[in-house]
């Protein structure tokens, strides 16, 4: 069309040619034709035939995730197919039902309702005299979407109980419920049914804190993507913000979460989210008033000491395993009885 229009007002052969890089041949038989040139459908030589197309639909029917190679063989065994399996491969993307993701639901959660937890591995960083491997323990409120983080050595479950404690003291209480996921620090198994076995650990602190401890679904880190957003954010933003800011000589694990807390308000607290449409830090203010308040004899055990799981000062784990041990008689004593 181009040619033609071009052709009418004016220009030349040799300047079509020359403007669209073909052949002046090409040029002056596509001029003087009438209709845009067609080209003849190629052959398929290698097409697949009725009952060779009507065996791999059967076969997907019965079973959508078979693999190409494995029906490329039966074709070539039982029905003597003798294409290549490149240009089966082709054929087959055709007939293949499209597999259908399950649709993504985004969720919003009330005020003062659901908080999520989250180890994140931030990897070597210099403390005291030598470089080592951190983590961070981060929590969101799921309204606000305002965090807290504290760093650790470790992953272990009496550490991360701790840790989650700080950060629920940071963010200014508790909300009705804590989504983690099934790491052996809040879980220990599952059920038959998929349904995550919380830590005893973690049950007797929820229940001293008044929230309800839940698990994400298993394999599905996008139930709790608040935090998993905050994680990434805490590796590629904070890490960048905190290389352009001095650290003392023999920085500490408190001298990192000061650092988080500062960054925490000079970057996210300020910024406006971009589902929500409002400042993180004004949410924050709303929601801060209708978080529970932590018990004074939890915060009183972590101020005594540090490294102490917060539950070790309100359940005595001696009372739960008075009912774990059964004393064996024997059956003479139970015939006398009756």
């Amino acid at each position: 069309m181009e040619l033609h229009v071009l052709h009418r007002h004016g220009w030349s052969i040799s300047a079509l040619a020359r403007e669209f890089g073909l052949n002046r041949r090409t040029v002056s038989k596509e001029v003087v034709a009438e209709a845009r040139r067609r080209y003849p459908q190629r052959a398929k030589p290698r097409a697949l035939s009725e009952p060779q197309r009507a065996h791999v639909e059967r076969r997907l029917a019965i079973c959508p995730a078979i693999r190409g190679t494995d029906l490329f063989g039966e074709l070539q065994r039982d029905f003597q197919y003798a294409g290549s399996y490149p240009s089966f491969q082709r054929q087959l993307r055709q007939i293949r039902p499209v597999a259908t993701q399950e649709p993504e639901v985004r969720f919003e959660t009330a005020p003062g309702v659901q908080t999520q937890a989250d180890w994140a591995h931030v990897g070597p960083l210099l403390l005291g005299d030598e470089m080592v491997p951190l983590h961070a323990m981060v929590a969101v409120l799921g309204c606000s979407r305002a965090p807290a983080i504290r760093f650790a050595v470790d992953c272990t479950r009496r550490t991360s109980l701790e840790r989650l404690v700080t950060c629920f003291d940071d963010l200014g209480g508790v909300t009705h419920e804590v989504l983690t996921d099934r790491d052996t620090a809040f879980c220990v198994g599952s059920t038959s049914d998929g349904r995550a076995i919380l830590a005893p650990e973690w049950v007797d602190l929820a229940g001293v804190l008044g929230v309800v401890p839940k698990a994400c679904r298993p394999y599905r880190a996008k139930t709790k993507g608040k935090v998993e957003r905050m994680v990434r954010e805490l590796k590629e933003s904070f890490l960048a913000w905190l290389s352009g800011r001095p650290l003392p000589s023999r920085p500490t694990l408190a001298d990192y979460d000061e650092l988080a807390r500062r960054w925490i308000t000079e970057v996210v607290l300020a910024r406006r989210h971009r589902t929500t449409r409002r400042l993180v830090g004004d949410a924050w203010a709303e929601e801060r008033a209708l978080l529970s308040p932590i018990p004074a004899r939890v915060l009183a055990g972590l101020a005594g000491d540090a490294t102490a799981p917060p539950h070790s000062v309100v359940v005595d784990l001696t009372q739960r395993l008075l009912g774990e041990h059964v004393e064996v008689r024997p059956l003479d004593e139970y015939e006398v009885a009756l």
